[in-house]
């Protein structure tokens, strides 16, 4: 999966650069198709972007196909939710580390939705409050081994891979590999969806 970074400052963040190394980077939204039409994943800097500018880009980004991550300087709630609704599938600090923007670019790469712990646990309190009791809230977690039901209890709080490994007392590898078999047993694709479903059978 090839990466682009579409800031004004025209360079990588070291940060971005040790998370991606071989991520492109350009200047505009319109540069995409000249300069990095192989990338997949396309990273937008908004933090010198206003309300309106950063949704045209936004969508001239999703119309041509790319998976957008926004970052924003100043992350916040309605923020992030009118990103998603815009089209983006991923939400983060322009600042984030490079251990965190590889979990997104991971997420995102195979189709699932990223966006920071508290707005996830956010988003789950408003499903709970809205939205009636459907099948998935019958899903069954006798399907998942007992690791696997812990690795997805941490998750689904909001909990990190590395924080997942240390409160566990195993290795981040196999917090991945359980995470995995999760999303595969109970048909989700991100931490979104298994918040969701989690809280729906706490409910």
């Amino acid at each position: 999966m090839k990466h682009v970074f579409v800031t004004p400052v025209g360079a990588l963040r070291n940060r971005w650069r040790e998370a991606f190394p071989e991520a492109l980077v350009v200047t505009s939204v319109e540069a995409l198709a000249l300069e990095a039409p192989a990338a997949e994943v396309a990273w937008l800097d908004t933090s010198q972007m206003d309300d309106t500018a950063r949704r045209e880009r936004l969508a001239a980004a999703t119309a041509a196909g790319y998976r957008v991550v926004v970052m924003s300087a100043a992350p916040g709630e309605a923020d992030a939710f009118q990103a998603l609704n815009a089209g983006a599938v991923g939400y983060c600090h322009l600042e984030s580390a490079p251990e965190q923007l590889r979990e997104v670019g991971l997420v995102v790469a195979h189709g699932g939705l990223w966006m920071p712990a508290e707005l996830v646990q956010r988003l789950v309190a408003l499903s709970v409050r809205t939205q009636p009791a459907s099948d998935v809230a019958r899903v069954n977690l006798e399907v998942l081994t007992p690791r696997e039901r812990d690795v997805a209890r941490h998750v689904a709080q909001g909990a990190s891979n590395r924080e997942v490994a240390a409160a566990l007392d195993i290795t981040e590898r196999t917090v991945k590999a359980h995470l995995s078999a999760v999303f595969e047993k109970l048909a989700v694709r991100d931490r979104v969806q298994l918040a969701l479903v989690m809280s729906q059978i706490a409910g």
